[in-house]
């Protein structure tokens, strides 16, 4: 790092790493969350096996698109089929709003370990995403705090090293 980025290099490498470790926390704390909101969606609809389908949505949910659908879908046609149809209506419901927490909690937990502004990483984690699916998720904010930070940097020596800085007292 030290050829590539100089002096900086320590640094920016500290900030991916934190990047990084930011993510693998985000995407943790979101499945927890993911699936605990899921599990009471299921006590509250009468699922049986609501403790397993929280587990199965816990481990479900890291999967890009689909990740929670695979636990309440089956519960929700589960519901129909047995007449329960606004039980079914409600887990649906339910379903996608569980599905949906993904995109802010995500990011927010994300810019709390990496000490970044909530925007990036929230384009950092969607943009990565759509564009490399899974592994994006890592990639995208990664690369954007690495570029924001040589970014931020590079303007504040700039700015340490302009004449006018060097004029003033």
């Amino acid at each position: 790092m030290d050829r590539i980025a100089g002096d900086q290099g320590k640094h920016l490498l500290t900030v991916a790493g934190n990047t990084v470790r930011g993510v693998v926390y985000g995407i943790l704390g979101t499945a927890l969350v993911q699936a605990v909101l899921a599990g009471i969606g299921f006590l509250i609809a009468g699922v049986p096996g609501a403790a397993l389908l929280a587990l199965l949505t816990f481990f479900f949910s890291v999967v890009p698109a689909v990740g929670t659908a695979l636990a309440w879908i089956p519960a929700a046609l589960w519901l129909f089929h047995r007449g329960a149809t606004g039980w079914a209506i409600f887990m649906i419901v339910w379903g996608i709003g569980v599905a949906s927490i993904d995109n802010v909690v995500k990011p927010w937990l994300i810019s709390q370990g990496s000490d970044l502004p909530f925007i990036l990483i929230f384009f950092g984690v969607l943009g990565g995403a759509l564009a490399f699916g899974f592994i994006g998720v890592f990639l995208g904010p990664t690369l954007l705090a690495v570029g924001y930070r040589v970014v931020a940097e590079w303007a504040t020596v700039r700015r340490d090293s302009s004449p006018a800085a060097a004029d003033s007292p």
